[in-house]
């Protein structure tokens, strides 16, 4: 229950009197008064309308109106006001992307209004989950209270038929275009579990049937977090963390053959979700991953009591911090077997988790930019708005520009994982390139959205570190948890390096992007630059293989980086060329150009990072080019 302080009742012309009273001790001292060290306060009495509380000067009400203007400009639809979102769709899904434009449209218009109010309640530390460990009469329970917020906002993205989307066989490009969107609110401590739950779905659907599966499925999906049953999926034990070999809790099956599950999660986020996808230790005898497996524990067990486990505490996060993450002992807890080692679990639910992470990050992004482009838009400085200035216009646009390359790659990637998910591809080298790309892009989206989102910051100054100001802090926050998920950028370095030495990932790679650079040919300018940095690459992976082991751990790191560069270039460029051909704008191919100048420079060190048509690509990549703020437009 959400409680609610009133303030007692007040009369204004109480206020009014102290002020008078205290306006006539002032007034004594006569209206020009020096009276402190010889200094002169103030030029005259306060008029009537001057005294009561919390008026303002004139500069003072200017500065607050503009504040007034970036609040207003920063509730617009979030979803229309995204051109680079919107033809990215149109690029790969074609008349799809027109058929659910409409109802991005309508979930565009709650994002930073209804929605965003929600999550900002919600995400206020006294209004965080907490459990209530026991019932009115002392029964353990272990139930997670969250604030009516958290059902508020649940309710609004479930309501988009978010997880029916993503669960469909091919519906990751539509699917994801809805949770990007989601994520302009941060995590909200809905984002995990939606994941969570379309992969459950999805899982639940490839192993042999059990008596509740299908109504699992149909509760999964459906389109209420009131209604709905939420997963989780639980891997992190307090030995393990990012060995998940070393995890010791241990699956047994009795005389009956009944599966339970017994021992303790270190990290389990969603803690009150209904189903449970956990990997426990099924044999004792082969160690490492390969004696785990996957197994789904409902919170009730087949007689509708409940199951055997228990919450120890919830974990104070830095962020994500809506979501109850706890650590959680089972006690035999009943269990169903879902897979019979853990690279199913690998394939089906930490892949696809790495995929929808990056989208997520790329949310926070997305909208760290348009509250940073509405401030500089409504601020004024020095007797100009600060987008006039070059410093701020070049911040914005490098954000925009990996924004729009990072989606672009990571649409491409979702185009293929839709087409291996259907069976329209079954090459096992382009089934290999997914996984690669899966787990590089994780790694390198998610710790430059860290970047971008203090750039945000940065963008707007002072206020944009205010909690009670916008919702840039929280998305800071949620960006640098999301950073450590479902793989740290060590573990993913060191899974691409094993994954180039044992199966060759890096010739399937360069094999993948040869094939996309001879699409490119006829762009000349662009065609050029690529081959330039294809070859920086391929000069990388050589040195790499050349090196002892542990500087092959370290080289990794710049080969990691290199190969989403050209690969999230390229789809870039691939979009731009499509938009400048169909939309007349070369906006994405501006962003394309600023992209390579800043991560891709050393193919081509001939070609400044700065120059003359630098400023102008700036202005071209925000769609700011305009003789207002033309880039020869000396500001002093």
């Amino acid at each position: 229950m959400l409680l609610i302080t009133k303030v007692p009742n007040f009369n204004i012309q109480h206020l009014d009197a102290g002020i008078d009273l205290a306006m006539s001790k002032h007034e004594a001292f006569g209206n020009d008064s020096t009276n402190i060290d010889g200094v002169n306060t103030v030029s005259g009495p306060l008029r009537p309308q001057e005294r009561r509380a919390e008026q303002t000067l004139e500069g003072h009400a200017s500065g607050r109106s503009q504040l007034r203007n970036w609040v207003k400009r920063r509730e617009r639809n979030a979803h229309l006001r995204n051109p680079h979102f919107r033809h990215t769709l149109r690029f790969h899904l074609g008349e799809a992307a027109t058929n659910i434009d409409a109802e991005l449209s309508v979930f565009g218009e709650e994002v930073p209004t209804t929605l965003d109010r929600a999550v900002t309640e919600n995400d206020f530390r006294f209004n965080n989950p907490r459990i209530d460990a026991y019932n009115y009469i002392g029964d353990r329970v272990d139930t997670v209270v969250h604030h009516s917020d958290y059902t508020t906002a649940g309710d609004i993205i479930y309501g988009t038929r978010i997880v029916e989307r993503l669960s469909s066989l091919g519906g990751l490009r539509e699917g994801m275009a809805f949770y990007f969107l989601a994520n302009h609110v941060g995590e909200a401590g809905h984002s995990c579990p939606i994941i969570c739950n379309y992969e459950t779905a999805r899982v639940l659907r490839l192993v042999e049937d059990f008596p509740e599966r299908e109504h699992f499925i149909a509760k999964l999906e459906e389109p209420s977090y009131t209604q709905n049953f939420t997963a989780s999926q639980f891997l992190t034990e307090v030995q393990g963390g990012s060995d998940v070999g070393a995890n010791d809790t241990r699956a047994w099956q009795d005389s009956k053959g009944r599966w339970f599950i017994r021992g303790e999660k270190w990290f389990c986020s969603n803690a009150n979700a209904e189903l449970m996808v956990i990997s426990a230790r099924r044999s004792m005898d082969r160690s490492g991953t390969k004696g785990l497996s996957m197994f789904l524990i409902p919170s009730q067990k087949s007689d509708g009591s409940r199951n055997n486990f228990t919450l120890r505490r919830l974990k104070e996060k830095m962020g994500t911090r809506a979501l109850a993450s706890a650590e959680i002992d089972f006690h035999d807890a009943e269990a169903i077997p879902l897979g019979g080692d853990f690279n199913f679990m690998l394939e089906k639910v930490i892949h696809h988790s790495r995929v929808s992470l990056a989208i997520a990050v790329l949310g926070f992004t997305s909208r760290g930019l348009q509250l940073a482009m509405d401030f500089a838009e409504t601020r004024t400085a020095f007797g100009q708005r600060i987008l006039h200035y070059p410093l701020v216009r070049e911040n914005l646009a490098h954000i925009q520009a990996d924004l729009s390359a990072s989606l672009a790659g990571t649409y491409s990637l979702l185009a293929l994982q839709d087409r291996i998910d259907t069976g329209a591809v079954t090459d096992p080298e382009e089934i290999a390139f997914a996984r690669l790309m899966a787990n590089i892009g994780k790694s390198v989206i998610s710790k430059r959205t860290v970047d971008n989102m203090h750039h945000c910051i940065d963008a707007i100054g002072g206020n944009g570190a205010i909690e009670n100001t916008s919702s840039l802090p929280r998305l800071f926050r949620d960006a640098v948890i999301f950073e450590n998920w479902e793989g740290t950028h060590n573990t993913l370095y060191m899974q691409v390096l094993r994954d180039i030495q044992r199966y060759h990932h890096d010739q399937i790679y360069l094999r993948k992007l040869a094939q996309q650079l001879e699409e490119l040919g006829h762009t000349e300018g662009e065609l050029q630059q690529a081959h330039a940095y294809f070859a920086v690459l391929k000069q990388r992976l050589a040195a790499l293989h050349a090196a002892v082991p542990p500087l092959q751990s370290l080289l990794v790191q710049d080969v990691v980086a290199a190969m989403a560069n050209l690969y999230h270039y390229v789809s870039l460029v691939r979009e731009g060329t499509d938009q400048r051909a169909n939309d007349g704008d070369d906006s994405k191919l501006a962003c394309a150009e600023l992209f390579r100048r800043k991560y891709m420079a050393d193919a081509m060190p001939e070609i400044p990072s700065k120059d003359a048509h630098y400023l102008h690509l700036c202005d071209r990549a925000l769609g700011l080019d305009t003789p207002e703020l033309s880039a020869t437009k000396q500001v002093q």
